[in-house]
């Protein structure tokens, strides 16, 4: 069948400009090869009968037919004008031949009919003009027959071929009733197709005039369509109402740099571009069209995430200022001192100290009196150490009644036995609060920064180190660096922890997420460490010593085992689905590989990335922002949740909020602990939590610890806790057993019955 379907050209691929149509050689190649199978059967049959050689005239003529025919056979594809040609005059030729040899005229009559064939041989082959040129043509065979005209006399023969009569009546039947009808399937065959064809394409461009309309008419997207100086050309629907535009701007040739003289630059530059026009913010990228000579403008209405950012980032100015301020006394607090001396470091090069100074009947006072009167006596204290004192700098309220202050160029002999003790008798004088009077005797601890050895913060913890071992007899108390001792024994602790992560040793305990009646939804999983050797280890400790050896990637990797283990188990022995957060540190957030080890993990327990969230700090985010939106983003694909854990410690950007595809922000205890005290810190909270709902960010409360804040975090809206009111971190055994006594149900009661 595949020869057949081969020789014949019974397919209709797709032709070619210029090239003759698979239907039209097929049907030529029909005719040839049934003329050819005719013209060797009567040369058989001639041959068969032949007694002597007075027929031999037409075997020699129906040979040269079988010959021609061959001949047109090969040439049919190649050369089908020249083939098709020559096949109609091997027609007229052989009806001819039938009028000079035939010798009876009935049957030359017959044969004349023959030549009735070419125009409808002729319009399959080639057409209404060549079939009309054989039509006029056959006026000469109808001419001979209706005269009765006998040309035999012309060549004088006389002996006839024998079964003539089967012969003609053979050729009348092969030409009308099996050639011409395959003929005329076969274009029937081909013009169905082609029909096809036409539908089919139809329906193709109808689909993109659809697209056309989708993607561009009725896009919620403006686009505008500019020439090479950008004219304006076209423009959607979205795009006339934003600018203004009728139909006489496709013919005005109005340039688009008349509304937007920003786009003056070279186009290449121009996206992603934000532009303004009157009230409206937009995004302009630019594409080019098949046709290079023309451009299509997107631009995406970013108005409102323009306002709300814009909203961010004043809401951003006045956090930065609550933030700095220590919310019970409005005196700058501890972020801003650690920040003002950070900047000390990396700006100048000479060292300075860090003083902190208490009252040495600090006790004394805050059961005496009431937090209103031990707050005027701070902010008493603090205005005297800053404006009645010369030398002090970047005095602050660093926590509870510790008043910190900077100095610089002074030796620490001249600090302990001058400066301080001028400072301490200006300090220590009475302090009138309403009718009363209190003396005062303050403490001073002080540390040494040496430029680059310590951060601000480890300078300022050696200062209150120093201060607590200040007392009334020494009250000036510098810090003895033991940084030597230190090392040692911080060394020796990595070395226990780095075996603990090699040998699994680390624990994984569970602390519920829950709502607000405290049903469990979710679980955070934190690490533990009980060494044989050192007992048990904080985990502030022994995670601040994997970062600072590089053994953080380890451990989060053993966290993620151990927690796809444990899911693995919950979902076959007790049916648990609940999602389990993973803190993810800023150098496993930097790996490249971190999004491949992570999927593999799961797929080796066979754990879902929904059952997964990952907790990131704000760090993490800030360190490279690129990547940071491209990894949150791959891993958003697979099905992750991202989080952003401890919102509110350090320098927190709500702003960032509307950059990043954050599913959950984790609102930090020191936030969350005075909402019902401070009704400041209420309302920056409450903003907080609307600026998330507005950009569908959800929001847990972490830390609580009271009713009266879940209450007040649930009347705002917060429908996600987490905290030691509900649930400590339980083993996975406790967290189990929890949930076989009392179900998904962790009241404070009840935590407090289990624990």
């Amino acid at each position: 069948m595949d020869l057949l379907n081969n020789f014949f050209l019974l397919s209709d691929e797709e032709t070619p400009q210029g090239q003759t149509p698979n239907w039209r050689v097929s049907s030529l190649r029909i005719f040839l090869v049934s003329g050819l199978l005719l013209c060797v059967f009567v040369t058989l049959q001639i041959l068969s009968i032949r007694i002597d050689s007075s027929i031999d005239y037409a075997i020699i003529i129906m040979m040269s037919f079988s010959v021609t025919l061959i001949t047109l056979l090969f040439t049919s594809y190649k050369y089908y004008t020249f083939t098709a040609h020559s096949l109609l005059l091997v027609i007229v030729a052989s009806s001819i031949l039938m009028n000079l040899f035939l010798t009876e005229l009935e049957l030359a009559k017959i044969g004349s009919m023959y030549m009735y064939s070419c125009p409808i041989i002729a319009l399959m082959l080639f057409g209404l003009r060549t079939s009309f040129i054989y039509s006029v043509i056959n006026i000469i065979p109808f001419y001979l027959i209706i005269k009765s005209i006998n040309l035999t006399t012309i060549i004088n023969i006389t002996t006839p071929i024998p079964n003539s009569s089967w012969y003609i009546s053979g050729l009348i039947f092969l030409i009308f009733n099996i050639c011409i009808p395959l003929g005329t399937a076969r274009t029937i065959v081909a013009a169905k197709r082609l029909n096809d064809s036409i539908t089919h394409a139809n329906k193709h461009l109808k689909d993109k005039n659809e697209l056309y309309r989708t993607f561009f008419v009725e896009s919620n997207i403006a686009k505008v369509i500019v020439d090479v100086d950008l004219r304006i050309t076209d423009f959607n629907q979205l795009a006339a109402s934003f600018f203004h535009f009728s139909d006489n701007t496709k013919t005005s040739n109005k340039n688009l740099t008349e509304l937007f003289p920003q786009l003056v630059e070279p186009i290449d530059a121009l996206s992603r571009k934000l532009v303004r026009l009157e009230n409206y913010h937009f995004l302009i990228s630019c594409e080019k069209v098949t046709d290079l000579n023309y451009r299509v403008f997107e631009f995406i209405d970013c108005s409102e995430e323009q306002n709300v950012k814009q909203s961010l980032i004043n809401m951003e100015q006045e956090n930065r200022r609550l933030k700095y301020c220590d919310s019970r006394t409005q005196l700058p607090n501890r972020d801003w001192f650690e920040f003002q001396c950070e900047r000390l470091r990396e700006k100048y090069s000479k060292p300075f100290y860090v003083v902190v100074m208490q009252t040495s009947n600090n006790e004394y006072l805050n059961l005496k009196l009431n937090a209103n009167d031990v707050k005027s006596l701070i902010t008493a204290a603090y205005k005297r150490l800053k404006y009645d004192v010369q030398g002090p700098l970047l005095c602050s309220h660093i926590s509870s009644n510790k008043l910190a202050f900077v100095v610089t160029d002074v030796s620490a002999h001249t600090l302990k036995r001058q400066l301080l003790v001028e400072i301490k008798h200006i300090l220590d004088q009475d302090y009138a609060l309403e009718d009363r009077k209190f003396n005062l005797s303050f403490l001073f601890g002080f540390a040494h920064s040496d430029g680059n050895l310590k951060s601000s913060t480890n300078i300022i913890a050696n200062a209150i180190s120093a201060l607590k071992q200040a007392n009334i007899n020494e009250p000036f108390t510098g810090y003895n660096e033991q940084t030597s001792n230190d090392f040692v024994e911080k060394y020796e602790i990595s070395m226990l922890l780095d075996e603990a992560i090699q040998n699994a040793e680390l624990d994984v305990h569970y602390q519920p997420k829950v709502t607000s009646t405290g049903k469990c939804i979710g679980l955070e999983a934190l690490a533990r460490w009980h060494s044989p050797t050192l007992g048990t280890v904080s985990p502030d400790v022994f995670i601040a010593i994997a970062e600072e050896y590089k053994m953080i990637s380890r451990l989060t990797d053993l966290i993620i085992q151990k927690v796809c283990a444990q899911i693995a188990y919950w979902s076959q022995g007790t049916n648990l689905t609940l999602p389990v957060a993973i803190n993810i540190s800023l150098i496993d957030f930097s790996q490249k590989d971190f999004v491949s080890k992570l999927v593999k993990s799961l797929a080796d327990f066979n754990v879902k990335p929904q059952q997964i969230e990952l907790e990131l700090t704000e760090t993490s985010l800030d360190a490279n922002k690129d990547h940071s939106l491209s990894l949150m983003q791959s891993l958003q694909s697979w099905g992750f949740t991202i989080s952003v854990d401890d919102f509110g410690v350090g320098y927190s950007n709500i702003a960032r909020l509307a950059e990043y595809p954050i599913n959950k922000l984790k609102l930090d205890r020191s936030l969350i602990s005075q909402i019902t005290d401070s009704p400041r810190q209420k309302s920056l909270v409450k903003a907080v939590h609307a600026m998330c709902k507005e950009l569908n960010i959800k929001c847990v409360a972490e830390g609580v610890e009271t009713a009266e804040q879940v209450n007040t975090m649930a009347q705002m809206g917060c429908k996600e806790f987490q905290g030691y009111y509900f649930s400590k971190p339980l083993s996975a055994k406790g967290f189990s057993t929890h949930i076989q006594t009392f179900g998904y149900d962790f009241t404070s009661k009840k935590s407090l019955t289990m624990s």
